[in-house]
């Protein structure tokens, strides 16, 4: 009996190491805004992006099927980012370089630049939480699509190549030399890392509301060409 009360034990345990989530913490600041916070939840499964309250509004991104979605609370919506294939091919040619330099033996500090633009920089910590980097390397990937669209229906002379690079074909370049200590982007957002920790699994904060229109931002069809799309319309109308 003492065996399988042991068992029973150990079982238990290592259920409740399982059923973790990783939280990260950053303050981010705005070009010649306030500083707010940002807080990722993630699990095998999920991302959870939001300002720190498990009230607030919140970005679910789902690693298995590569859905995200946009909760906000205050008017009862469910917006559905699409992930499409980017197109097969570019608006134009542009060069990207990465300089990378050392700053300890754990971090490096990460320039990209492309059209003679800086376009980021970063120091990222090599080798930590690498989950969550891959985790935040899916969520960057499958909001490209959204902000291809976003690209394309901007006015040309607003257009900047970093807004490709950042984040459309090149979103994940940053990521891959490790998590984000700080970074500095092309429109001058700051985002310093505050903290992480390991929290006990919260499954209520990884679902959607029940009750809530559901909808899609609108399809610029002629990506490219800065004509817009309609305005956005529920998810039945549009087939996500």
């Amino acid at each position: 009996m003492k065996r399988f009360f042991g068992l029973g034990l150990l079982l238990a345990s290592l259920g409740v190491e399982a059923a973790q989530m990783t939280e990260l913490r950053y303050q981010d600041q705005d070009a010649g805004g306030e500083p707010y916070a940002t807080r990722f939840l993630m699990t095998d499964r999920y991302l959870r992006m939001d300002s720190g309250g498990d009230n607030d509004d919140f970005v679910l991104f789902d690693r298995k099927t590569r859905q995200a979605v946009n909760v906000l609370h205050g008017q009862r919506i469910l917006m559905y980012m699409r992930n499409k294939p980017l197109p097969s091919t570019r608006p134009f040619e542009y060069k990207v370089e990465e300089i990378v330099t050392p700053v300890n033996k754990s971090t490096v500090r990460v320039l990209i630049r492309a059209a003679n633009n800086t376009c980021s920089e970063s120091v990222a910590a090599k080798g930590l939480l690498p989950d969550a980097v891959r985790a935040l390397t899916e969520f960057k990937a499958a909001l490209a699509y959204t902000q291809w669209q976003t690209y394309s229906g901007t006015p040309e002379d607003l257009r900047q190549v970093c807004d490709l690079v950042h984040h459309v074909w090149e979103s994940g370049r940053a990521l891959s030399y490790g998590l984000p200590i700080e970074e500095r982007d092309y429109s001058g957002k700051v985002r310093m890392f505050s903290g992480h920790q390991a929290r006990r699994l919260k499954p209520a904060l990884f679902r959607l509301p029940k009750g809530y229109v559901e909808m899609q931002p609108p399809e610029n069809e002629q990506s490219g060409s800065g004509q817009a799309g309609s305005n956005a319309q529920p998810a039945s109308v549009q087939a996500r």
